[in-house]
């Protein structure tokens, strides 16, 4: 299967930076490997190229809530859903060892992640999908933390049970989404990298969102 690079939502510019750019679930070789993703195989075939359906496979299935999880952070501790209850607003950035648009935004995304995590209940954490799709995504996941050096916790997350049929439904890479001390999914996910202020825009108004709601759940 041929690699899908897709532009920023919010960027016109065809000379767009190469960090200012996603990726589709279709370039991660857990997928590539095993099978096509069924909506290209469906515009296949129905004759349509993948360009005329991007609007179509982009979009993530809807959830509630995050399920439950198992990972661990890059120092080997344990993590789970009772972690996110701690905080009012859990900003949680979703990225694959190949995807190039991931590992581009790191250098920044320290800076990006200090920055909320000022705010009062207010966490920050990565969540590496395919860190467990055999050695060779171990070997990356590691060498790239190693060199990143993240403030937050990068976490490699078991992909299995109800968190794999959660992922499955992420076809942009990488995605952020908010949850709020309940688990409960708050907003629409932002899609792409959070280098832009308009990103940042809308993640700031999902923690402020996720901040009520876990008020209310208290």
């Amino acid at each position: 299967m041929g690699l899908t690079l897709a532009s920023c939502n919010n960027q016109a510019n065809k000379d767009v930076d190469e960090k200012a750019k996603v990726e589709t679930k279709e370039e991660m070789p857990a997928e590539a490997d095993k099978k096509e993703e069924a909506p290209a195989k469906e515009a296949k075939e129905e004759g349509k190229t993948m360009e005329e359906t991007e609007g179509e496979v982009a979009k993530p299935e809807s959830a509630k809530s995050l399920p439950e999880f198992k990972s661990t952070d890059q120092d080997g501790n344990p993590f789970g859903l009772e972690d996110i209850a701690k905080n009012d607003a859990t900003v949680i950035n979703l990225w694959f060892t190949g995807c190039s648009a991931c590992i581009g935004e790191m250098d920044e995304l320290n800076k990006v992640a200090d920055d909320l995590k000022k705010e009062d209940g207010v966490d920050f954490i990565s969540m590496c999908t395919d860190v467990n799709y055999d050695q060779s995504t171990k070997e990356a996941y590691q060498r790239i933390v190693k060199e990143k050096k993240p403030t937050y916790k990068a976490l490699a997350v078991e992909n299995d049970g109800d968190m794999k049929t959660y992922l499955e439904g992420i076809f942009v890479y990488p995605t952020t989404i908010v949850v709020d001390n309940k688990g409960n999914i708050i907003g629409d996910p932002v899609e792409g990298t959070l280098l832009e202020k308009d990103q940042i825009a809308k993640l700031k108004e999902n923690i402020k969102m996720a901040k009520e709601s876990s008020q209310k759940n208290k």
